[in-house]
C-alpha cells in the first residue's frame, strides 16, 4: 500500500511538473507574441499565435489574432480573423459574441473612413450654343441618258450596210459553216447505218440501241438541212457581194428562218 501510495505521488508530481513546463513554454510565446504585435511586426505575431492554436486548439489564439492585426491597421484581415473565431467557437457567451461582432463593425468603419466616400457623380456638361451651320444644297442627281437600244433589243432590227468584200466575205464564211455542217450529217448517217447494221447479228438489236440509232438519224437530218441552207446562203451572198461591189449604197441582211423540222436563213436585200 505505501509503494502504490510513493508511485502515485512521483506520477503526479511528474505530471505537475511538465505541465508547469508547457504553460510556461505557451507563457513565454504569448508574452513574445503580445510584444511582436505591439511593435508593429504583426507577421511574427500572427505566427507565433497561429503555432500557439494549432497546440492548444484554444480559439482565443484566433480571437487574439484578429486583435494584433487591428492594431495595426490591417482592418480587412481582422474582419476575416474575428469572423472565423465566431464560426468555430460553439461556446461563446453572448457578450463574447457581442464583443467579436463590435470589433468587426469598428474595423469596417476604419476601411470605410480610409477609403473614403463614394465620388458624387460629374454634372453632364450643357450644351453651348453655337453659330448656326449653313447646310450646302445637295447635288442634284445625275440623270441617266437613254442608251440606244442594241440591234437584238430592236423590234424589228434594220438591214446591216456592208460594202461588196465583206458580204463576200460572210458569203464564204456562211458556206464553209454549211460544209462543216453537212460533213456532220453524213458522219452522223453512218452512225446510224452501222447501228442498223449491228441488228444483224444474233442478239444485236436492243432498245437502248434503236433510241440511239434514231437520234443519230435525225441529227444527221438536221445536219444536212442546215449545211444546204447555209451553203446555199453562202453562194447567194458570195454572189451577191460581186454585184453590189462598186456600189456602197446596197444593203443586205440576213435573218435566221426556223420552222418545225426545218433550219435556215433568209436573205433580204437592196440596191
Amino acid at each position: 500500500m505505501h509503494s502504490w501510495k510513493f508511485w502515485f505521488l512521483v506520477v503526479s508530481s511528474l505530471l505537475a511538473a511538465t505541465s508547469a513546463q508547457a504553460g510556461g513554454k505557451d507563457t513565454q510565446r504569448q508574452r513574445a507574441a503580445r510584444k511582436a504585435c505591439l511593435a508593429g511586426d504583426y507577421a511574427k505575431g500572427v505566427s507565433i499565435l497561429s503555432d500557439l492554436f494549432l497546440d492548444t486548439r484554444d480559439t482565443t489564439y484566433i480571437y487574439n489574432q484578429g486583435r494584433c492585426l487591428e492594431q495595426n491597421g490591417r482592418f480587412e484581415d481582422a474582419v476575416f480573423r474575428f469572423q472565423e473565431y465566431l464560426r468555430v467557437t460553439t461556446d461563446l457567451s453572448e457578450a463574447d459574441q457581442a464583443e467579436a461582432r463590435k470589433h468587426i463593425a469598428d474595423c469596417q468603419d476604419q476601411l470605410a473612413k480610409r477609403n473614403g466616400p463614394p465620388a458624387p457623380d460629374a454634372p453632364s456638361p450643357v450644351p453651348v450654343p453655337g453659330p448656326a451651320v449653313i447646310q450646302a444644297p445637295a447635288p442634284a442627281p445625275a440623270v441617266a441618258q437613254p442608251r440606244p437600244p442594241s440591234i437584238l433589243e430592236q423590234t424589228n432590227p434594220q438591214p446591216v450596210a456592208e460594202s461588196g468584200s465583206r458580204i463576200r466575205a460572210v458569203g464564204i464564211v456562211t458556206a464553209g459553216v454549211g460544209g462543216a455542217a453537212l460533213l456532220a450529217g453524213v458522219v452522223l448517217n453512218l452512225k446510224a447505218n452501222n447501228i442498223a447494221g449491228s441488228y444483224k447479228d444474233r442478239g444485236g438489236y436492243t432498245q437502248s440501241k434503236e433510241s440511239d440509232r434514231k437520234t443519230y438519224e435525225a441529227l444527221a437530218w438536221v445536219g444536212y438541212g442546215v449545211g444546204a441552207a447555209c451553203v446555199a446562203t453562202g453562194a447567194v451572198l458570195y454572189l451577191f457581194g460581186r454585184r453590189s461591189g462598186a456600189s456602197t449604197s446596197a444593203t443586205v441582211a440576213v435573218l435566221p428562218a426556223f420552222t418545225p423540222g426545218e433550219a435556215g436563213a433568209v436573205l433580204k436585200g437592196a440596191f
